[in-house]
């Protein structure tokens, strides 16, 4: 399910974007993407033009996003345990191996980095 930070996420990766491109990417209703476009843009989390249909972030946005990037980001290391599943947030991360393996992970604003490695 399509959460608001996935929105977010998805508009400042594509920088501009229109409301028609927009919601063919997110394969949604053009319609139902108007009234959560309408709903953030009140709550200035984006700028939307509905004349246009330009979707953007704000610059407030844009620059909390940077400054957070420039901090040292969240680390972390679980082991999984052979023929067990985990779920982390909404990923189910199973392992099917016969041993036990590593997951170090590294959190970011815009990067989520997972690593399987053996345990040493």
């Amino acid at each position: 399910m399509l959460t608001t930070a996935d929105l977010l996420t998805i508009i400042e990766e594509q920088k501009s974007l229109n409301i028609k491109r927009l919601a063919k990417k997110l394969e949604i209703p053009e319609k139902n993407l108007h009234e959560i476009l309408t709903n953030l843009r009140q709550h200035n989390f984006i700028e939307y033009d509905q004349k246009t249909g330009k979707v953007t972030l704000p610059k407030w946005l844009i620059n909390i996003n940077r400054k957070i990037e420039k901090e040292r980001p969240a680390t972390g290391e679980i082991i999984l345990p052979k023929y067990k599943e985990i779920r982390i947030q909404d990923a189910l991360i199973g392992n099917y191996t016969e041993r036990d393996l590593e997951l170090k992970i590294r959190l970011r604003a815009t990067h989520k980095e997972i690593a399987i490695c053996d345990i040493t």
